[in-house]
């Protein structure tokens, strides 16, 4: 099965609420790229602040992208507060994959009504 396809089902089941301003992929993107802006990897309050989440949706975001291995966990054994997280090769294209999809859409011309 398709990678995105799997992604899209998965999400799609577990996160049965709809967002109001950002739908799952941007915010998986949002995700990824706060990840991947730091070579050391984000604790969960960094990508929390960098995605705009709360902390019961950084925590479930995190956990299935953990699942699907998109991201994983530098340290850990250390306490909650100082694991880190990174991504893994599949997560890296993912990540690059959704940055050149979300940069032609943003730069559609508007229509002039």
């Amino acid at each position: 099965m398709n990678n995105y396809l799997f992604l899209s089902l998965v999400f799609g089941k577990i996160f049965s609420t709809g967002f109001k301003y950002r739908d799952r992929s941007n915010i998986i993107g949002d995700i990824l790229d706060s990840i991947n802006s730091d070579p050391k990897g984000k604790t969960k309050t960094s990508i929390m602040r960098g995605a705009n989440l709360n902390l019961d949706q950084v925590n479930t975001y995190l956990h299935y992208l953990m699942i699907l291995g998109l991201i994983k966990p530098v340290d850990p054994l250390k306490s909650q507060e100082a694991a880190r997280y990174k991504l893994t090769t599949k997560g890296i294209q993912l990540a690059k994959d959704a940055a050149m999809w979300r940069f032609p859409l943003e730069l559609r011309p508007q229509r002039q009504m």
